[in-house]
C-alpha cells in the first residue's frame, strides 16, 4: 500500500472542491522538505474536526505550499466517545501515551492528579505542556489517518473529573483488584469515561468515592500495567466492545 501524505490545516467544515488552501509555514516545510512533495501530487489535508479534503499541490515553496481542492469527506466520530482520566505521570511516560491513544480513536484525554500521583507543579508549566500534547496528537492524526483530534485537558483532580462524567453515558474504574468484572461497557452507551489510577493504584477511599457516585470497576487481568499500557489495553477493550 503506497503511503498517503498528509498535512494539517485548521479550515471550516464548508469548504468546497476548487477552494484552495495555503498551509502554515511549519506544515508546508514538512510537505516540502521532509515528505519532498512535487508540484501536481495530490496530498490528504486534515482539519482535525472530522473533514478530510484531497488536493493539488499548486504551489511548492520550503515554507510555503498550496493546494487546490479537489475532493472533499466528512466523517463522523467513531462511537462511543471514550474519555480517558489517567493518573499524572513523571517523566516522557504522559507524551509516550498521546500518539497511540489518538491512533486508536481516544474523544478526550485527562491527567489527574491523585493520592498517589508523585509529579504535580504549577498550571503555567502544564499550559505549555499542553501545546506540546496537541501537537503530539495532531502528528498521530496525520500518520493514522483519524480525522478527529481528541480534546486534551489540563490536569484536574479525580472529584472534578467525576462530577463532569458520572452523569453522562457509563463510567468506568480500573482497579488492581483480579476479581472485578471485565471492561464491557453496554453497545448503547453513547459516551464512556474510564479511568485510569497510578501504578501504586487508587486509595481504598478514591476507589469508594468513584463507585458511590455510580462507577464501576474493572480489571485487565492478574498483573500489574504500567499507567500507559493499562490507559493503551482499557481504550482498546472499550473500542473493540462496539466493534463486534
Amino acid at each position: 500500500m503506497v503511503r498517503k501524505l498528509r498535512a494539517f490545516n485548521e479550515f471550516e467544515s464548508l469548504i468546497q472542491v476548487g477552494d484552495f488552501i495555503e498551509l502554515c509555514k511549519e506544515e508546508s516545510m514538512h510537505l516540502a522538505r521532509v515528505l519532498r512533495v512535487k508540484e501536481q501530487q495530490f496530498v490528504e489535508i486534515l482539519n482535525g474536526k472530522g473533514v478530510l479534503v484531497e488536493g493539488k499541490c499548486v504551489q511548492v515553496f520550503y515554507q510555503q505550499v498550496k493546494i487546490e481542492v479537489t475532493a472533499v469527506e466528512s466523517f463522523s466520530r467513531v462511537q462511543p466517545d471514550i474519555c480517558l482520566g489517567v493518573a499524572w505521570t513523571k517523566g516522557r511516560k504522559w507524551e509516550e501515551m498521546i500518539r497511540p491513544l489518538t491512533e486508536l480513536g481516544v474523544f478526550r484525554i485527562t491527567p489527574l492528579f491523585t493520592q498517589r500521583t508523585e509529579a504535580r507543579g504549577p498550571s503555567e508549566k502544564f499550559a505549555g505542556k499542553r501545546r506540546k500534547w496537541c501537537k503530539l496528537a495532531i502528528e498521530a492524526c496525520k500518520q493514522s489517518g483519524n480525522p478527529w483530534i481528541p480534546t486534551i485537558d489540563l490536569p484536574s483532580n479525580l472529584s472534578d473529573f467525576v462530577c463532569d462524567h458520572s452523569s453522562s453515558g457509563e463510567l468506568w474504574i480500573g482497579s488492581l483488584d483480579a476479581n472485578k468484572e471485565k471492561l464491557q461497557p453496554s453497545s448503547s452507551a453513547s459516551r464512556v469515561s474510564l479511568l485510569i489510577g497510578p501504578e501504586g493504584g487508587w486509595s481504598i477511599e478514591e476507589e469508594k468515592f468513584v463507585c458511590e457516585e455510580g462507577g464501576k470497576p474493572f480489571s485487565l487481568g492478574p498483573y500489574a500495567l504500567r499507567v500507559e499500557s493499562a490507559a493503551l489495553s482499557a481504550l482498546a477493550v472499550a473500542r473493540s466492545a462496539h466493534l463486534v
